[in-house]
């Protein structure tokens, strides 16, 4: 189970912004059903503020991974966004958010969705990773940088 089996190149802005986190989870929401509309936008935002009211998905060194599971997901759908400006995403090391990664899991895949957290906060987490991520120039590159770093850590 790879990341970039899941991540379109749709799917990821490389010049997020956003005034709060509801701002930008919005916006890497509607990446997603762009590509995949029959995913009820009002329930995937509300089970994803339900999961951040819950407690904050910044999982440190500059990463946030908000997250839901939704009734009719196909399979794990991802969104990716590079943040411009720093965000208050409610950290844990109270370090702001620069990397974003929304997941949207089916209902029922319970152990498949902490499978994938885990796998990707291990990926955001290896040396060197967000100085490349921040060096890309499109939503291409942004892949083959994962495809890159998954292929060092995963095989």
């Amino acid at each position: 189970m790879l990341i970039t089996d899941y991540l379109k190149e749709e799917c990821i802005d490389i010049s997020l912004k956003g005034a709060n986190k509801e701002e930008v989870i919005k916006k890497l929401l509607d990446l997603i059903l762009k590509s995949d509309p029959e995913i009820n936008r009002e329930e995937a935002l509300e089970d994803l503020f339900a999961r951040e009211k819950l407690e904050s998905t910044a999982i440190g060194n500059g990463v946030a991974i908000p997250h839901a599971r939704v009734e009719k997901g196909l399979g794990i759908k991802v969104a990716f966004g590079l943040l411009k400006d720093d965000l208050d995403f409610d950290p844990i090391d109270n370090k702001p958010v620069e990397l974003v990664f929304l997941i949207l899991f089916p209902k029922e895949a319970v152990g498949l969705q902490l499978r994938f957290l885990a796998r990707v906060a291990r990926l955001l987490h290896q040396k060197g990773l967000h100085d490349n991520l921040f060096a890309c120039k499109s939503a291409k590159e942004v892949v083959d940088t994962f495809k890159i770093y998954e292929e060092k850590h995963f095989h």
